[in-house]
């Protein structure tokens, strides 16, 4: 709102992966890519579109973004509460660090003051390490543990007390398998 005067601002999908809006009203995401000037030529020219001049002049001169990356951005509150929604998608989130465990994994508070769970994260092994209470933007996808399908997937260096921890409490539980851990100004 502040940036771009409330304004609405075009999106250009540069990042290669094709993105669908949901259709169930508001919907939040998060764009990361590079802040430009929209002219049409040029935009045609330098990412091999065929966009057509008469259905894009109001934005003509404005302000554009040239998206690398598109996700949806949900709540975790809503993602700990209706994992099915967001499983197997590329999503991002935002959000306190609540505890930080054995094997860099973390959890991200749901914020509901009554019942929530917190959502468990697996982060990357390059990631920067966090400090419980601290704001984090982790970027990446959501998935049920399954034990057998997690050993298969991801090069898992746990020991044998945190694979027996997360097995009793995470089971058939959504972990977020994230690609990037950010800090965050939330």
């Amino acid at each position: 709102d502040s940036y771009f005067e409330g304004e609405g601002v075009l999106i250009v999908n540069a990042s290669s992966e094709p993105f669908v809006v949901p259709d169930v009203g508001e919907t939040t995401v998060q764009v990361t890519g590079e802040v430009s000037t929209f002219v049409v030529e040029t935009l045609n020219g330098e990412y091999g579109l065929t966009l057509e001049s008469a259905m894009y002049e109001e934005y003509e001169d404005k302000p554009v973004i040239i998206a690398q990356s598109i996700a949806l951005a949900p709540d975790v509150g809503d993602v700990a509460a209706n994992p099915e929604r967001y499983y197997n998608q590329r999503i991002a989130l935002q959000g306190e660090v609540e505890d930080v465990l054995e094997a860099g994994l973390f959890t991200l508070d749901e914020d509901e003051l009554f019942g929530g769970e917190d959502l468990l994260v697996l982060p990357p092994l390059d990631a920067p390490a966090v400090e419980d209470d601290g704001a984090v933007a982790v970027a990446g996808v959501l998935r049920p543990y399954i034990e057998a399908e997690f050993e298969r997937d991801y090069d898992l260096t746990w020991d044998a007390s945190v694979k027996e921890s997360i097995e009793a409490e995470y089971t058939e539980r959504p972990i977020f398998v994230a690609d990037g851990v950010y800090p965050s100004a939330i």
